[in-house]
């Protein structure tokens, strides 16, 4: 079967399909929400605004999808002459959503309306607030309804909109509001909805892989300065959005505890084009990134609050809840299972915030669904969710979790594997073109794993022994897995089989075709 069959019979995908998805980003195949009547109700209470010269106040969220959102809503209604205020939120003072302090200082300041981007939807409390303090409150926020609805008629949510059937990112949403007030389509607030769209782990369909599209045009088309400063890539594709634009911009809420630094990333979108801002903030953002990859690197576990089996493990860090994701996500990969790492909460010194993460075909939603009681609050997706758990659960939780780890690893035992069989001459130029032409990969439409048999003998330690390789006859394709394991010297095995992503690498003008294994398996003759 050809490399390119093998690929669509992944993905259940016939030639006609693979045609369209590798049509161009397009504002005409947008499903817009223009005839919904809670989108009217909102863009009329805007337009409202604009009319009388309220006094306007937007507030966001720490990550990428509160930060593009709160600066589409800026540049939109500064175009429109309101000139509104805006508040990006400390993950460890006010924490996430609308914060009773800050609605009162927003009352203090004579604003009279507050838009909620990326959040609002569950502040029935604050919000009710900010009406008895004579403000009114927009939300426009794509999270789940956990509670009751909040006391506003100024709601935009793709579900309760009835708009869309899937989930989408904020920014998206706001988007949709600015274009309706704009009267046009507008590529940079595109290029924000879609980086949006990978940050926060949206479903790859519908809008969700319009906006993708188009982020990735956009950005290559235009050349955006503020987005070039956080990568060194000329070309800037789907890759060095995630790894570079997001992971950069998401590090600055992760490990900055003032939120001065959170309002100057959204600041850092807003000034696009006023060059002497982008350095000074891109540096700024850049050195939050190397301070987290630092503190990942780094951060040890809290001596006896480990927990751990074959298939899982929960630890305890003394501080920054804000890396607990991408601490899991290192221990994920070493324990290949699923991982829960916690840490004190900064706003109630009875709590422990956590991040879940776990290889695909996991699903830790299910397992928080079935202890919601017991648990503080919640939320995220199959392999990536956020949990808060009061400090006495903690030992309960460990126990629990990774008795589901058990269990769903037993389980998953019995599916067959669903990687795509390759030898190391399927890794080259032709296949990586057909393979490119299957992005982007994201929720609902994950990279696809290869997996690749070597022969003991014809693996090549690096001269610290800290990873294996393995090279075709003309060294242009390759193997490599980063790490040691007694298992590539004993005798008693013959061959490995190697899963991991196909890799396209320039070095020094050299191409070179990988796959970067994730993790293998030890085979008898």
């Amino acid at each position: 079967m050809s490399f390119l069959s093998q690929l669509l019979e992944h993905y259940h995908l016939t030639l006609n399909d693979l045609g369209k998805r590798k049509l161009p980003g397009s504002f005409l195949s947008l499903e817009k929400p223009f005839e919904c009547p809670s989108f009217l109700n909102v863009v009329s209470r805007i337009q409202k605004a604009v009319k009388e010269g309220e006094k306007v106040v937007i507030y966001g969220d720490y990550d990428v999808d509160g930060l593009t959102s709160t600066a589409i809503m800026k540049m939109a209604l500064d175009e429109l002459g309101l000139n509104p205020g805006f508040f990006i939120p400390s993950r460890y003072v006010e924490g996430y959503g609308l914060h009773e302090s800050r609605v009162r200082q927003f009352a203090q300041k004579g604003y009279q309306v507050i838009i909620c981007v990326d959040n609002g939807i569950s502040a029935g409390k604050e919000i009710e607030l900010a009406k008895s303090l004579g403000m009114e409150v927009i939300v426009i926020d794509h999270h789940e309804a956990l509670n009751e609805l909040p006391s506003t008629p100024y709601i935009f949510h793709q579900e309760l909109s009835k708009f869309i059937t899937y989930n989408c990112s904020a920014a998206s949403l706001a988007y949709f509001v600015v274009s309706y007030l704009l009267k046009r389509d507008d590529p940079y607030f595109a290029t924000l909805a879609g980086i949006a769209v990978f940050s926060d782990v949206m479903p790859l369909v519908g809008n969700n892989l319009n906006f993708a599209k188009l982020a990735k045009e956009s950005i290559q088309k235009y050349g955006y300065k503020n987005f070039a400063a956080l990568t060194d890539v000329k070309n800037i594709d789907y890759s060095n959005i995630q790894f570079d634009i997001i992971s950069s911009l998401n590090a600055v809420g992760r490990i900055k505890k003032d939120s001065i630094s959170t309002n100057n990333a959204c600041r850092f979108l807003i000034e696009k084009d006023k060059l002497e801002r982008i350095q000074k903030l891109s540096q700024e953002i850049l050195s939050a990134n190397e301070e987290k990859k630092r503190l990942v690197k780094e951060l040890t576990f809290k001596p006896g609050f480990t927990f751990s089996t074959t298939h899982g493990e929960v630890a305890l860090v003394e501080d920054y809840s804000g890396i607990a994701g991408l601490l899991a996500n290192r221990e994920m990969k070493k324990v290949n299972g699923p991982v829960a790492i916690f840490a004190p909460s900064s706003s109630e010194e009875d709590e422990l915030v956590g991040s879940i993460r776990a290889p695909s075909s996991y699903r830790v939603d299910e397992f928080l669904n079935q202890n919601r009681t017991k648990l503080v609050r919640f939320g995220g997706h199959p392999q990536a969710a956020g949990v808060t758990i009061k400090k006495t659960f903690y030992i309960q939780f460990a126990t629990l979790f990774l008795q589901e780890c058990e269990k769903q690893a037993l389980d998953l035992g019995k599916v067959e594997d669903d990687s795509i069989v390759i030898n190391l001459e399927d890794l080259n130029e032709e296949n990586f073109a057909i393979y490119e032409s299957f992005f982007p990969f994201g929720e609902g439409f994950p990279e696809p794993k290869f997996s690749l048999s070597i022969a003991k003998e014809d693996l090549v330690f690096s001269k610290n022994k800290t990873a294996v390789f393995a090279y075709s006859k003309d060294k242009k394709s390759k193997l490599v897995y980063f790490g040691m394991s007694k298992d590539f010297e004993e005798e008693r095995y013959s061959y490995f089989v190697f899963d991991g992503t196909f890799k396209k690498e320039i070095f020094m003008g050299k191409v070179t075709y990988s796959l970067v294994a994730e993790s293998y398996q030890s085979y008898l003759d």
